[in-house]
């Protein structure tokens, strides 16, 4: 009882309190910047994709300002003579109210930027969003517990920014970085594709080296005067920790490896059967019988060998990456509105890379010829005029409708060899 009603006292006097409206603004700020460019979540929302997006920007500014609060509480408190109460009170116990009240007080913001970006896609939070905002928890906590050691052993009106200004670089500068270990080992939140989840090796590479700090900070803040053991100790427990997430990450990417397959699918039609994520799939049919349509005129006009069998969109492939070749293809279809098959990246994925360097200027011309075979000579002829810059860069509109009129002109066997011959000469004249 005697706790409970200290608590509240607690939580008048914690440096969090008059803080808090500061935060809260600040985090406000953050969530309407940060969910501008979320169209393509709306179009095919997934409750995770939308809640790794939304909280990935103010989770190293929470770890930073929770780390600075729980410096200045604990500064205070030995301001007070708390610490000096010595046996009659365990230090843990001392510690664990301002620490739980600084988590309280930034886990209340970053779940609402949260739930904004749920809110936004339009979608309800499921198991992974939660398994997601209790690592973001946990997270916090260390950072907390690290905040008060350091502001137990020297002063808040320099430990606090100090400390702030640590975490929040320590966690955002390797981002920026080519060691890609590092991207998943700070403690930032990843963004996590459509049907994708934390996997349980993400989870232990983004939690092990900052919990494992806060530890290491606890051990050798634990005893009033520093011992050699406790230095030992804490820094053993510290490099356990970070040598720990870097064996999981070593092999990593820049993207992580995370749990997938996990939203359901919608498959239709055949020849080529068409796939797409069952959120996104209304107009399936439509979609199979235009993407039918392109196929038929591509083989007719020797641009591929055969037809695909199946089509899978992008977002819910096993391998996220487009491919044109051989029997099953993976484009990018998504949203999932017929008219949206109608657009510019058909084209550009059937020409693909015929090497490793090719001039683009000439490969350019097979484009156009494959985009104008399948109907939508519109759509990649307005995508390249972004590209280009109004076709400031490389060859005028003009001259390529030109080229393509002369080879409209052609015989379909004629028109094949030029298509051909384009490609050897995009990968000649390549770097």
């Amino acid at each position: 009882m005697r706790g409970s009603m200290r608590f509240p006292a607690a939580l008048r006097t914690h440096p969090a309190v008059p803080a808090f409206p500061v935060i809260g603004l600040f985090f406000a700020y953050v969530f309407l910047t940060s969910t501008r460019n979320i169209e393509r979540l709306i179009a095919v929302p997934w409750p995770g994709q939308a809640a790794s997006y939304a909280v990935h920007a103010p989770v190293p500014m929470a770890a930073a300002a929770v780390a600075a609060l729980t410096a200045v509480e604990a500064t205070r408190l030995r301001s007070l003579g708390t610490w000096d109460l010595g046996a009659a009170r365990a230090t843990w116990r001392i510690a664990v109210r301002p620490v739980l009240v600084s988590v309280l007080a930034l886990s209340i913001p970053t779940a609402g930027v949260m739930a904004g970006g749920l809110w936004v896609v339009g979608v309800l939070p499921d198991p992974y969003v939660l398994h997601l905002m209790g690592i973001v928890v946990v997270l916090l906590t260390a950072h907390a517990v690290i905040g008060f050691v350091i502001g137990r052993r020297l002063h808040a009106l320099y430990a606090a920014p100090l400390v702030a200004v640590v975490v929040f670089v320590g966690i955002s500068f390797p981002l920026g970085t080519d060691s890609h270990w590092a991207h998943h080992v700070t403690g930032s939140i990843a963004w996590v594709g459509f049907g994708e989840a934390y996997s349980p090796a993400m989870t232990a590479a983004a939690v092990l080296p900052t919990v494992c700090l806060a530890l290491a900070c606890v051990v050798l803040a634990g005893p009033r005067r520093v011992r050699v053991a406790s230095v030992v100790a804490s820094l053993a427990i510290a490099a356990g920790g970070l040598l720990g997430a870097y064996g999981i990450t070593k092999d990593w990417r820049s993207i992580a490896p995370a749990a997938r397959g996990l939203a359901p699918v919608t498959c239709e039609g055949s020849r080529p059967e068409v796939c797409l994520p069952s959120a996104g799939a209304e107009h399936i049919g439509e979609i199979q019988d235009r993407l039918a349509e392109m196929t038929d005129r591509l083989r007719a006009g020797g641009i591929i060998a055969e037809k695909p069998t199946r089509i899978t969109d992008l977002t819910v492939a096993d391998v996220r990456q487009t491919d044109t070749d051989g029997e099953h293809w993976t484009l990018d279809l998504v949203p999932g509105d017929a008219d949206e098959v109608l657009r510019e990246n058909i084209p550009i994925a059937v020409v693909g890379m015929p090497c490793e360097e090719p001039d683009w200027n000439t490969l350019h011309h097979n484009t156009l010829w494959v985009a104008r075979t399948i109907g939508v000579e519109r759509e990649y002829l307005a995508w390249l005029s972004r590209e280009t810059q109004g076709f400031a860069q490389g060859q005028s509109k003009r001259q390529l409708l030109a080229e393509a009129d002369r080879v409209s002109d052609l015989s379909p066997r004629e028109q094949e060899d030029r298509y051909a011959e384009r490609l050897r000469q995009a990968c000649r004249a390549g770097r």
